[in-house]
């Protein structure tokens, strides 16, 4: 089955399958499942219409949807339903209603390695110059990012190189005159 452009295998658990998701872990999905009263060994396949639509509706615009209602067969108190954050209205509360996936979640990471990288911070210029960013050691590991800006460079140099010389005209048709008047005198 294809949820939001995503795959979900239908002889997985739900649970398992909305990790599938990019920026779904196993945490978020097992929360996701009990907020919309999924079952904890339900199957992809054995969802219904309904439930699909649910979790479609909720991937989708997780904001938007309102918040839960208390239980009437809870015996919490009033304090205690505060505290729960799928009780509160404001959606900033909630980490289940700020949940970005997918795209969006892309969008915003690229977002902040382009605003480190305008800032021009360290972390900005390890991105760029491709680097571990973390801190972690680069004589013996990095190897790979390493060789990949070595190959960018390299590639950029040469163009720059060539685009720099200039050519003239002569230079550029005395191959062409050379075998034009060498095919003449055979």
């Amino acid at each position: 089955m294809y949820l939001l452009g995503v795959h979900l295998a239908d002889h997985k658990l739900v649970r398992i399958a909305l990790t599938n998701f990019y920026g779904i872990s196993y945490d978020t999905a097992n929360r996701l499942c009990a907020r919309l009263s999924l079952h904890d060994r339900a199957t992809v396949s054995s969802l219904t219409e309904s439930q699909i639509t649910q979790l479609s509706a909720y991937l989708s615009s997780p904001g938007s949807i309102p918040a839960r209602k208390p239980s009437p067969t809870s015996l919490s108190t009033a304090e205690e339903d505060l505290a729960r954050p799928s009780l509160d209205p404001n959606p900033a509360n909630d980490p289940l209603r700020q949940i970005k996936i997918e795209a969006d979640l892309k969008r915003v990471l690229h977002a902040n390695i382009n605003h480190h990288r305008n800032v021009g911070s360290y972390r900005g210029r390890r991105h760029a110059s491709h680097l571990p960013v973390r801190g972690q050691r680069t004589s013996t590991n990095a190897n790979t990012a390493k060789k990949l800006n070595r190959l960018e460079r390299r590639g950029l140099a040469t163009q720059v190189e060539r685009a720099r010389r200039e050519v003239s005209l002569e230079e550029l048709m005395r191959p062409l005159a050379r075998l034009r008047f060498a095919q003449e005198h055979e």
